[in-house]
């Protein structure tokens, strides 16, 4: 008994090392998005990197994007990038994941910036189960322009259940 309760301790602190490494990963790549000129659309060592993370560690990596997005310790356009990418990157893993955390920092974040990359990128992501969120969105949103913007996104949701 002793010896399973040693074994799942051991475990249960190897999993907490490895969700520190992958958030310092995260951080990382957020630090090196100052120096680097980001063009939406455009591959760079941010969007590989945070391809790279989500697709090796899942789960893990998105919620590291997650609290670095929503802690506001980074500059906004970093974010929005960061938001785009998670919606748009070819990938099709992590798929619920990815779109959980769109929802998420739509609907939790305080910067209209990161309001407006998480709803591009789940535009890119496409995925009705979204449409929730996003109506609920537009129902709190102050800025006129995001509302709209917010609105179109609402509509592709809206199509793209039809054509399904």
């Amino acid at each position: 008994m002793r010896q399973e309760s040693d074994i799942l301790l051991a475990e249960k602190n190897e999993l907490m090392e490895s969700s520190q490494h992958i958030s310092a990963e995260i951080r990382h790549l957020f630090s090196l998005a100052t120096f680097i000129d980001l063009e939406p659309g455009m591959s760079n060592e941010f969007s590989e990197g945070l391809d790279h993370a989500i697709e090796h560690y899942g789960k893990q990596a998105l919620r590291a994007i997650e609290d670095i997005v929503l802690s506001g310790k980074t500059k906004s356009a970093i974010a929005m990038e960061a938001l785009q990418y998670v919606g748009s990157t070819d990938s099709s893993l992590w798929h619920n994941e990815r779109r959980k955390t769109l929802e998420r920092c739509l609907l939790e974040s305080a910067s209209a910036w990161v309001r407006d990359g998480a709803g591009l990128g789940l535009a890119s992501l496409d995925d009705p189960r979204s449409l929730q969120s996003v109506e609920l969105a537009i129902l709190n949103e102050p800025s006129e322009v995001l509302k709209d913007n917010l609105m179109l996104v609402r509509d592709q949701l809206l199509d793209s259940m039809l054509d399904s």
